[in-house]
C-alpha cells in the first residue's frame, strides 16, 4: 500500500478510431488516405496504426474526407495500398503529475468488450509541450504500474507533467484510458 498527500485519478473516454481507405505512401513520413464520410475529424495531430507498425504525433490536414499526413515519429509509413491502416486524432488530457513526488502510478487502456486487445498510446508532456514519458498500451491488458516507492524506475521525473495526449487503434469501439496514482509533495 502506498500513501501520500495527493492522489491522481483520471478516466478519459477515447472515441473509436477510423479505418481509412486509398492509402498512399509518398515517403517514410508522408502519406495520404481517405477517411470515412461523417468522420468528424479536423486538422491536428494524429497517431497512425497498422499491422506491424505505428507512427505518432503526425500532422494531419483534412479536405472533406481526404487526410494528408506528414512528420511524426515511429515506424516508417507502410507501402501504398496497405490495408488495415487506422488513424486516431490525439485526445488532449489535462493531468497534473509531479513525477519527482510520485509514489505509484498505474495506466490502463480498457474496452467494453474484454476480448479487444488493440494498441494504444499515451504521451505525457510538461507545460512547454516537451515529452516526459510515452507509454505503449495494450487494450484490456494488466495496467502499466510504476511503483516508484517500491523501487521501480520513474519515467515521469523531471519537469512536472501538465498534460497528455492519447490515442488507440480500434475503429469499432471507443476506449477508456485510466490513470491513477499517489504522490507526496511533503515527504
Amino acid at each position: 500500500m502506498r500513501t501520500g498527500d495527493g492522489s491522481i485519478g483520471k478516466e478519459i473516454s477515447l472515441p473509436a478510431a477510423k479505418a481509412v481507405t486509398n492509402w498512399v505512401k509518398t515517403d517514410a513520413n508522408t502519406a495520404a488516405c481517405d477517411l470515412p464520410g461523417g468522420h468528424g475529424y479536423t486538422d491536428g495531430k494524429f497517431d497512425i496504426y497498422w499491422p506491424g507498425g505505428a507512427r505518432y504525433d503526425v500532422d494531419g490536414t483534412i479536405a472533406t474526407n481526404a487526410l494528408s499526413l506528414d512528420g511524426g515519429s515511429g515506424t516508417d509509413f507502410p507501402a501504398s495500398a496497405t490495408s488495415g491502416v487506422i488513424v486516431c486524432k490525439q485526445i488532449a488530457i489535462n493531468v497534473a503529475i509531479d513525477g519527482d513526488a510520485l509514489k505509484i502510478l498505474a495506466v490502463r487502456l480498457e474496452y467494453t468488450d474484454p476480448s479487444v486487445a488493440s494498441a494504444g498510446r499515451v504521451l505525457f508532456e510538461d507545460a512547454a509541450g516537451d515529452d516526459i514519458a510515452a507509454l505503449a498500451l495494450t487494450g484490456n491488458a494488466a495496467a502499466n504500474v510504476y511503483d516508484v516507492e517500491g523501487g521501480a524506475s520513474n519515467p515521469f521525473s523531471g519537469d512536472p507533467i501538465t498534460g497528455a495526449k492519447a490515442s488507440h487503434a480500434n475503429a469499432n469501439s471507443a476506449a477508456t484510458l485510466k490513470i491513477c496514482g499517489v504522490d507526496d509533495s511533503t515527504p
